[in-house]
């Protein structure tokens, strides 16, 4: 199970940001709000971004999207989700 990652030094936040956030899309199109909530908000804080976790694989961002692809569309945040796949 997936829990909230938060590097623990300037070295492991390097590297982090460094293969997934200077290869991602987002940042690229919008400017990630998501890097900027890790720097804003403790882990403990409901406002902490849920996409930065820490699996059986290591940290990685949920809402990677390669360089070059499309941005997925936004769920509609008025429609429920039928399915439970809460994304």
């Amino acid at each position: 199970m997936a829990e909230k990652f938060r590097p623990s030094n300037g070295t492991e936040g390097e590297v982090f940001i460094g293969h997934w956030c200077c290869n991602c899309q987002r940042d690229v199109d919008e400017g990630c709000p998501i890097l900027g909530a890790t720097f804003s908000f403790d882990i403990d804080h409901p406002d902490y971004p849920k996409e930065w976790v820490r699996d059986e694989t290591g940290p990685k961002c949920t809402a990677f999207v390669e360089l070059g692809e499309p941005l997925p569309t936004p769920r509609c945040e008025n429609t429920i989700d039928m399915f439970g796949s809460d994304q």
